[in-house]
Order: structure tokens, then sequence, then C-alpha cells
């Protein structure tokens, strides 16, 4: 299983990658969808790593972990913003979804929601 540090450094990297898009004119916005997703996903999972949560194989492990974990139970917002970025990264890779720079921008924030919450319980 990657540890917490390992969890935090691909989240890092993805949103590094997330910064790198031109909003304005990249045809490739479905990917930065993407990136903001697995970006949030990595700062959750680094979160539950350092609380000994690791045994998370697919996205339903991640709803239970939402219930399970006091941390993640006391913040409803960290869930609607991680189903934000689940569902629209979805509809991005599997409904050929076309997002906007205004999209990104929004799912941007969704992220940055998730790893103002995150970081500091690290």
């Amino acid at each position: 299983m990657p540890t917490k540090e390992q969890h935090l450094q691909q989240a890092q990297h993805n949103e590094a990658y997330l910064a790198t898009f031109d909003l304005a004119q990249s045809p490739y916005l479905d990917w930065a969808a993407t990136a903001a997703f697995y970006s949030a996903l990595h700062y959750l999972r680094a979160l539950m790593a350092r609380y000994g949560y690791t045994n998370i194989s697919g996205y339903g492990d991640m709803d239970k972990a939402f219930e399970r974990l006091s941390v993640l139970k006391s913040s409803t917002d960290v869930h609607d913003s991680y189903r934000q970025l689940k569902d629209d990264s979805r509809s991005a890779r599997y409904d050929m979804w076309k997002p906007t720079g205004a999209d990104v921008v929004d799912l941007r924030d969704e992220m940055v929601k998730i790893r103002d919450f995150v970081v500091p319980r690290l």
C-alpha cells in the first residue's frame, strides 16, 4: 500500500499538471477534470493512510471511508466536493462531457477545498 507521503506527492504532482492547462484554448479540458479528481483522491487517500485506513480497492471503498473515518464524517462539504469531482471526471472520461474553462475552474476550487481540509490534518 502506498504511504501517506506517496499519496501526498501524487496529489501534488496531479495538481501541478492541472495548473498547466490553458483554460481558454486547450482542447483537453476533459483531462483537466480528471487531473482535478485524481489530485483530490490522492489528498484524501493520504489522510486515510495517516489514520491507518488503507484497505481501498475501489470507489465503493472510498465512499465507505466517508462513513467510517471520523475525520471525514465531520465534513459533509469534503464529501460533496469529492462526489462532484468524481462524477464530473467520470462524465468527461465515459460520457464525452466537454468541460469549459469555467467548469475546470469550479472543479479546481472543489479540489482546493479538499486539499485545504486534508493538509492540516496530515
